[in-house]
């Protein structure tokens, strides 16, 4: 409004003094100088008026544009920012009502308050059908129905938001296919990294720290050291590349002899592994090539393969001793020969 008012000022004093350098110069004449002041007059204020009704459109239209703008800059960032969150729960193919509970917070928060509410029932509903594919823990990854039905719901999603401020990109059903034939050959990858982490974190957690360091091989063998410096490893995977899941201690034959009579054999290729092994002869346990592979398993087979592992470390015996027992035992020998 200040603007404004200066813009009226100057047009008034303007006016004044053109008046009176019309008067000084002689191009008024004074006789005449009340019907044309009043003409002068009444012109300046028709100009004043039009001014001020110019200028309160273009200060009213520049608002809107500014405003306009921040609005639109703030509806792009938090819809990006849902459609980034919304594709790391779906990272690993599996969708549990607590990352369901999060995404629902960003919809109250930053989706319903910016975009169209035909848009916002749209994705309230998609995330529904989320919900009822998940169970109290988490959706069946093994089922490949299930995914294809959450990720057909999650293309949805994206869809509506990518709409909503006009990217113009659209995952159509060719689209769709394409990243099917993608994700089938990167998929198997993913699973294996993350089975694989899922182990090792679970034989971490549920063996009291006592399986920590762990290394996995060129052939998805699994290892954990037993102790420090024992030169004795837990041997977890198959032979042959059979998927037959083997468990077994294993140390080094030529670096670690003082494990000689507890050896399966004192030749050939099995002259590592220690004796008392178990063999998953009858298939109780997962598939050791579904998970080299990177196929499809299920939470339940991985927790079964983790429960054997620590129930074998701790309490598979090697004539009558626990795998303890003899390593304490070796050190000592070795403490005493050393002396």
């Amino acid at each position: 409004m200040k603007h404004k008012n200066f813009w009226i000022y100057g047009i008034v004093v303007f006016t004044i003094l053109g008046l009176g350098g019309a008067i000084a110069f002689g191009i008024i004449p004074l006789e005449n100088l009340p019907s044309q002041f009043y003409g002068a007059l009444v012109g300046t204020v028709i100009t004043a008026i039009i001014t001020i009704l110019l200028l309160q459109g273009q200060t009213q239209t520049e608002e809107n544009k500014e405003r306009n703008v921040k609005v639109f800059e703030k509806k792009s960032d938090v819809f990006n920012n849902f459609i980034e969150q919304l594709w790391k729960v779906w990272e690993d193919r599996s969708v549990s009502l607590e990352e369901l509970n999060e995404l629902l917070k960003l919809v109250s928060k930053d989706i319903i308050p910016y975009a169209q509410p035909e848009s916002s029932s749209i994705i309230l509903s998609e995330l529904n059908k989320i919900a009822d594919k998940a169970n109290p823990n988490e959706s069946d990854s093994s089922d490949s129905n299930v995914t294809k039905q959450i990720q057909q719901s999650i293309f949805t999603i994206i869809n509506v938001l990518s709409k909503e401020i006009g990217l113009g990109g659209e995952i159509k059903d060719d689209i769709s296919h394409e990243l099917d034939a993608l994700e089938g050959k990167i998929l198997p990858y993913l699973n294996k990294k993350n089975y694989i982490n899922q182990i090792k974190e679970l034989v971490k957690s549920k063996s009291m720290g006592a399986l920590t360091e762990f290394e996995e091989d060129s052939d998805n063998i699994l290892w954990w050291k037993i102790g420090k410096n024992t030169g004795v490893w837990l041997r977890v995977g198959d032979s042959y590349k059979n998927g037959i899941v083997y468990i077994t201690f294993w140390s080094e034959f030529y670096g670690n002899r003082e494990y000689l009579e507890y050896r399966y054999a004192v030749r050939g290729e099995w002259k590592d592994w220690l004796k008392n092994n178990y063999k998953d002869e009858k298939g109780v346990l997962l598939n050791f090539n579904d998970l080299r592979n990177g196929n499809l398993i299920t939470n339940n087979k991985i927790e079964e393969l983790t429960d054997k592992i620590v129930e074998f470390c701790n309490n598979a015996e090697i004539d009558k001793q626990t795998i303890s027992e003899i390593i304490e035992k070796v050190t000592k020998i070795n403490e005493n020969t050393a002396k």
